[in-house]
């Protein structure tokens, strides 16, 4: 028995790490301070955009970095540093990290990783040649290839790849005279040896002006063979160079770049502008097996399509990834050309005379050409994924009492029906609505009620128009309502025929500096479960319509971070002020030294200025407790000061 019990724990912890590692996440760059464009890199953090529950994640705070690039594998992340060295993370535990050694330059190296092996494969420069270096995590050994490796093209479409077995790494490098056609190169992991060096030509079609091999995986990727000529024709073919076997090519006039899924069964084609290099939106999809043109899918241009070794049969398309109005498609081929089914609708009825709402319609098989028909008439439509469509659902369609049918149709067929309800207006139970400090209507996040102990908090019911209702049998209840990521909650709302309506604040957040007056540009970020954007400062003040709780506020300014805790229900207004902090630096005689050097400590170094002929230097900063350094010359002296309890910072240099 008990070696029962450890055997599960195992498989339990398998199945986490398993889980945890097939989570598909876009790791992105964001600004936490742009004031300063001269120390732009010290203020960029990574994050990651979970494709799978669709939320932000920070990775990396005040990473220091210039470039960024991830395995297939989405194990490890390997950054390029400002100070010309490179750094490796693991995906899943950013505590376990570790430099590149010292002897291998340059900066974000093209990089693979074994799970099997537990190995990272690095392409690098060392004492000016190029070479393949294994890592081997457990050990943290660090061995090279014997060969130096021609120039190897590396970009985010290009790149070295492993064999099925991870026996040998295909590598795309340039050829001598740099003409565009390109070569293949083959090195093997375990005798750490070039095997051989190809043209792409013989994989590609026959006297193309050009070819270009794009990142693949287990042996197989893609080639693209294009011609200069006026209908920019370019050739397409699967390729598996494990086993020599390549696909029938499909031809494309224009320009495009290639993915795949399903194991080499569909080929996706991106099309690209001819002048912006930037994706029109446009998505081809073809049957590898017979060159069959077999589904276009249309979606707003200027967007970036991800796949996954984790997901081989999906294709995300993610614009605007850096902001918070991104929007995600998730394309999966497994669904997409199955036949339209529906599942549900949400919310499934309204009232008599509801207020437009948008319908949610479920199923599969949808793209971006479906259109959803209510009572036979097609209403705007909006494509989430193959599986999710949403519609807009005018007033005048909920008029009338009756049962209506909802179907989905797009150019190819037409879906099953699901009946909708418009009902009487009947509400003897209690109606729970959310407005804003003007009095404005606005959705709220989620509704909650409590009865008892024995019953817990329930979900009260989505009506569908931004308003909850609350059914009970109790003559009273407590009320949460969620908005914003933050909840508010009343006691002993009365529960039967009853309207009991939230209300938000409109909460200011200023920043003023030590003379009284507003300044800009202060970060501003409040608490609700995790740290919340809440804006800048225009003006001096940062407004948002949150509940009237008890939050932390944060401001961020000249890279100094302070928090506040505050009640926006007795006082809406969250004031920080700086102070004017004075560095004032002497001799060892007590002589003011002017023309030193002051700075003070923020997740790095920050200038305040040259000492003047008193010897003093100043800066507006937020009063807390900060490092503080004076140089000149060869000497340096730090003091740590709350400039909050007093902000004359004096500095004797020897």
């Amino acid at each position: 028995m008990k070696h029962l019990k450890l055997i599960l724990c195992f498989l339990i912890l398998l199945l986490l790490e398993s889980t945890l590692l097939a989570q598909p996440y876009i790791y992105f760059s964001k600004v936490i301070d742009s004031t300063d464009s001269n120390s732009m890199y010290w203020d960029l953090s990574i994050n990651k955009f979970n494709l799978r529950n669709n939320l932000e994640e920070p990775f990396l705070y005040n990473a220091e970095f210039i470039s960024f690039t991830w395995d297939i594998t989405q194990t490890w992340l390997i950054l390029d540093h400002l100070f010309s060295y490179s750094h490796i993370y693991n995906c899943l535990d950013t505590l376990n990290n570790f430099d590149l050694p010292a002897k291998i330059e340059g900066g974000v190296f093209p990089v693979l990783y074994s799970k099997e092996k537990n190995c990272l494969y690095i392409t690098g420069v060392s004492e000016d040649k190029l070479k393949m270096f294994e890592f081997n995590v457990n050990t943290k050994d660090f061995t090279q290839s014997f060969e130096e490796f021609p120039q190897i093209i590396h970009n985010n479409k290009e790149g070295m790849f492993f064999s099925l077995s991870e026996e040998k790494i295909y590598v795309p490098v340039l050829d001598t005279n740099y003409s565009g056609m390109g070569k293949l190169l083959i090195y093997s992991t375990t005798s750490k040896h070039i095997l051989s060096i190809s043209d792409l030509s013989v994989y590609g079609y026959p006297n193309a002006n050009g070819y270009i091999l794009y990142k693949g995986k287990d042996g197989t990727a893609v080639i693209l063979s294009y011609f200069h000529n006026i209908t920019k024709d370019s050739y397409f073919r699967i390729y598996n160079f494990d086993s020599d076997l390549g696909s029938n090519f499909i031809k494309y006039q224009g320009f495009a770049d290639p993915y795949y899924t399903n194991k080499g069964k569909y080929l996706i084609l991106a099309n690209i502008y001819d002048s912006l290099n930037a994706y029109s939106g446009r998505l081809d999809i073809y049957d590898v097996g017979t060159g069959e043109h077999i589904k276009n899918i249309f979606l707003p241009s200027g967007g970036e399509v991800y796949t996954f070794d984790e997901f081989p049969n999906n294709v995300y398309y993610v614009k605007d990834i850096e902001e918070p109005t991104r929007q995600v498609w998730n394309l999966d081929m497994d669904s997409i050309f199955n036949v339209l089914e529906l599942t549900n609708l949400n919310p499934n009825s309204v009232n008599i005379n509801s207020n437009s709402f948008t319908l949610t319609v479920n199923g599969k098989g949808f793209d971006t050409v479906s259109t959803v028909y209510f009572n036979g008439q097609p209403r705007a439509t909006t494509f989430v994924s193959d599986s999710v469509l949403t519609a807009e659902i005018l007033s005048s369609d909920v008029a009338a009492v009756g049962s209506f049918p909802v179907w989905v149709k797009d150019r190819y067929s037409i879906s099953d029906t699901l009946q909708f309800s418009v009902t009487q207006a009947s509400n003897p139970n209690l109606l729970v609505k959310l407005k804003n400090s003007l009095g404005n209507q606005i959705p709220a996040s989620n509704v909650m009620y409590y009865e008892s102990a024995a019953g817990g908090w329930k979900d009260a019911v989505n009506n569908g128009d931004g308003t909850f209702t609350v059914i009970t049998t109790k003559p009273t209840v407590s009320i949460r309502m969620f908005y914003e990521y933050a909840n508010q909650t009343v006691h002993n709302v009365t529960a039967q025929n009853n309207t009991y309506t939230f209300t938000t604040v409109n909460a200011a957040v200023e920043l003023r500096n030590s003379s009284g007056n507003l300044i800009d540009q202060g970060t501003v970020q409040y608490y609700a479960g995790a740290w919340r954007s809440f804006g800048t400062t225009v003006n001096g003040v940062a407004n948002k319509e949150l509940l009237p709780i008890n939050y932390s506020f944060r401001m961020i300014y000249e890279y100094v971070p302070l928090d506040k805790q505050q009640d926006i229900s007795t006082n809406s207004t969250v004031t920080f002020s700086t102070v004017l902090c004075t560095v004032k630096v002497t001799k060892a005689n007590g002589q003011p030294l002017s023309g030193a050097s002051t700075k003070y400590y923020s997740g790095a170094w920050r200038d305040i200025g040259l000492t003047n002929a008193n010897g003093e230097a100043t800066k507006e900063l937020l009063p807390k407790s900060i490092n503080f350094r004076a140089a000149s010359g060869n000497v340096s002296q730090d003091k740590q000061q709350d400039i909050g309890v007093n902000n004359l910072v004096e500095i004797q240099l020897p």
